[in-house]
């Protein structure tokens, strides 16, 4: 089992809903004890309920997004940088209709903004994401065929071996600065951000943040809608989570 499953499975079990797991776990130990498993199992219910409520979501990504806020023609800023560098964002591995397999919806959306930064400016661009598993493409493959095949944009780079953002970094690192390149956009999505322009940094190279989908600013049209459990602002809250403890794990590394 690989440091990227190990740290997945650890990161599912501390975070809910996996988290519940554990709480039934020690329902199960504390049987005898009714008001510690009373007690736990309100805790369970009510940290769904506020993971699940749009304001806890809007306030967990507005915390990450807003470090990296939105800029409009990017392209016009001088001077410009040399290079852009997207990461991998998953797979679709269901994806019949393009042959079984492709970048997954997050994938697409920092392709389309790499593919409109090098049509406004012309640098290369590099690709990094390897292969979860033996004999299947690396993610770098699966958005180098929807830049080309689909955007008609030419991909310079391809990094096929890395399985975290910290191993997309390092080893982009070691191809950029083969290459001479001092400075990069790094792009994806903006709560995705922080993290990346954490490990990204090096002394050698300096990027500067190309952000996308800015979820946490878009006005609720119902503002009591913010007060409503909804599954997709707990899919938000965890996407949010993932990143918070992310970050923290990443200073602690350091």
């Amino acid at each position: 089992m690989d440091n990227a499953l190990i740290n997945r499975t650890i990161e599912f079990l501390l975070l809910p809903p996996g988290n519940l797991l554990l709480l039934l776990g020690l329902i199960v130990l504390l049987r005898k004890r009714k008001v510690l498993i009373c007690t736990l199992l309100a805790l369970g219910f009510l940290q769904i309920i506020l993971f699940s409520l749009p304001i806890t979501a809007n306030k967990l990504m507005a915390g990450l997004e807003q470090q990296y806020p939105p800029q409009a023609n990017l392209w016009n800023q001088t001077p410009l940088p040399e290079a852009i560098v997207v990461p991998g964002a998953g797979r679709n591995r269901g994806a019949i209709e393009y042959d079984g397999e492709s970048t997954s919806i997050s994938g697409i959306e920092r392709l389309r903004y790499a593919a409109l930064l090098h049509r406004k400016t012309g640098l290369p661009i590099l690709l990094t994401g390897g292969q979860p598993l033996p004999n299947v493409r690396s993610e770098a493959e699966l958005m180098r065929d929807v830049l080309v095949d689909e955007f008609n944009v030419p991909v310079r780079w391809l990094e096929k071996e890395s399985h975290t953002t910290w191993q997309n970094a390092a080893l982009s690192n070691k191809i950029l600065q083969a290459e001479s390149i001092k400075s990069a956009w790094l792009v994806t999505q903006a709560w995705h951000m922080p993290r990346s322009m954490m490990v990204f940094q090096h002394e050698n190279i300096t990027y500067q943040a190309a952000s996308v989908s800015f979820g946490s600013i878009i006005p609720w049209s119902d503002l009591y809608m913010n007060w409503i459990p909804q599954p997709t602002a707990l899919t938000r809250s965890m996407i949010a989570m993932h990143e918070w403890v992310g970050l923290l794990w990443y200073k602690l590394r350091q």
